[in-house]
Formats: structure tokens, C-alpha cells, sequence
């Protein structure tokens, strides 16, 4: 049976469709993943055993754990009554035409502010540690 399984949070942006298609082939599903226009993570995947679909949300929700980047707030799933017949493995529908390229590039340059300003917290506070340490020397 194909299942459409619609991911809420921060999963657009993050390399998380890239997470998915690992995940989907080392579980052996077939399937597709897209991010749709509402800012969530969409998959449409066949799944005839209920214990491999359980693991499979579980894996996708444990993905925040390893990367703090992805936030995920719910996973909604919903049968479609219809078997899709889709090629081996998870595979992405990219929609990267400019204003989605745009988005990542701004996505990016966020986080690359983000660290430089964390790195220059830990300069500061490292020029403080090597000042103390030049008084008692």
C-alpha cells in the first residue's frame, strides 16, 4: 500500500530530503520525496510490512538528534488506497529552480554568520585565557 507521510518542522533547507533517500534505501522502501510549497517534507512510499513503516518514521524523527539543524515538530501519515509503483529505493523530486536555489543560498549564509559569530565568542575568550596566563608566567 503507498503512504503519504507529511513532515512538519524544520526540514526544508537542512539536507534532510538528502537523510531520506539514505534512510528509504537502507530499509529497502520505495518511494519519493519533495518539499512542498506549505514548508513541509513530503513522502509518497510503499510500505507492506507496518513494522518497516514504524522504523522508518522512527529513523526520520531520530534525524534531530544528529543534526541540529532539523527540527521536526510532527509526522502525519496518511494511507492513499492505491498502490504506486515507484522505482527501487527513495528517490527526490527536486524543485530547485532559482527562487528555491535563492532560499538555500540565504539558508546558508545564515548559519555561516551564525558560526563565524560563535568563533569570534570563543576568540575573545580565548585572548582573556592568554592574558591571564601571561600575568602569572
Amino acid at each position: 500500500m503507498t503512504y503519504e507521510l507529511k513532515i512538519y518542522g524544520k526540514v526544508q533547507h537542512v539536507g534532510f530530503r538528502d537523510r531520506i533517500e539514505n534512510i528509504g534505501r537502507g530499509l529497502g522502501i520505495s518511494g519519493i520525496v519533495y518539499n512542498h510549497k506549505d514548508g513541509t517534507v513530503r513522502i509518497l512510499a510503499n510500505f507492506d510490512d507496518e513494522e518497516i513503516k514504524e522504523l522508518f518514521k522512527r529513523s526520520i524523527k531520530a534525524l534531530e538528534k544528529r543534526d541540529k539543524l532539523i527540527k521536526i515538530e510532527k509526522i502525519e501519515e496518511r494511507e492513499l488506497n492505491t498502490f504506486i509503483e515507484f522505482p527501487e529505493g527513495i528517490n527526490r523530486i527536486s524543485s530547485d529552480d532559482l527562487i528555491e536555489l535563492n532560499k538555500k543560498l540565504d539558508e546558508g549564509v545564515k548559519y555561516i554568520k551564525l558560526i563565524f559569530g560563535e568563533m569570534e565568542k570563543m576568540n575573545e575568550k580565548l585572548n582573556k585565557i592568554i592574558e591571564l596566563l601571561d600575568k602569572r608566567l
